[in-house]
């Protein structure tokens, strides 16, 4: 995701935050919407990855390509192209262990490329992927079912801001009653902070 992308996400996020959350704040509601932008979160990669997999389905082409660095699950190859060019790729993410292991550097590897894209696959990491990849749908499927859940068990519980402008809020049940503020508890004011400024660096930070 680019930075501007980023930017764009995270102010959607915040006028989200203080138009509809704080409007609509039952503590179901609140979760729920965790929970679905997670899950939408989720898909969002998937279908990058769903896409570069059409890609080579497609278009890829097999060569014996030489490995020549392995890092943290990244395998960078060398190969030469049906026109005779010389071509270095890197097929970043999506390789197991066993697969990471089965390689070593220097020495050759079977690939699958796409000529129109700089997307690159060990084959057998292609292979697996390509079976796999439709069954990485049940995680959001499953996140969507559980902020369901919440929706419907937590409806009566609410959350507050306090009026004092700081970032700290506070949940009460159907009766009213306090149950948790963050600031009173260390923990939950703990979290708090350090998802906000986590946050407001990985937006700024890029």
């Amino acid at each position: 995701m680019s930075t501007f992308e980023t930017i764009c996400v995270g102010i959607f996020l915040m006028a989200y935050y203080y138009f509809v959350l704080r409007k609509y704040n039952t503590l179901g509601f609140r979760l729920f919407s965790v929970f679905f932008f997670t899950s939408v979160a989720v898909c969002y990669w998937w279908y990058i990855d769903y896409v570069d997999l059409k890609d080579v389905e497609k278009n890829g082409l097999a060569a014996e390509a030489v490995v020549l660095k392995k890092s943290a699950e990244n395998l960078e190859f060398r190969f030469t192209d049906q026109a005779g060019n010389t071509i270095v790729r890197t097929q970043t993410g999506g390789v197991s262990v066993e697969e990471f292991a089965s390689v070593s550097e220097g020495k050759p590897a079977p690939v699958l490329y796409s000529p129109q894209s700089n997307i690159v696959y060990l084959k057998s990491s292609y292979q697996r992927q390509l079976s796999d990849n439709i069954y990485i749908l049940f995680f959001p499927g499953l996140l969507f079912l559980i902020g369901c859940s919440c929706w419907v068990f937590l409806r009566n519980y609410r959350v507050h801001a306090h009026g004092d402008g700081s970032i700290y809020e506070y949940v009460t049940d159907e009766n009213g009653k306090v149950v948790l503020d963050d600031a009173k508890n260390s923990t939950t004011k703990s979290l708090r902070n350090y998802a906000t400024f986590s946050k407001l660096f990985e937006i700024f930070g890029k």
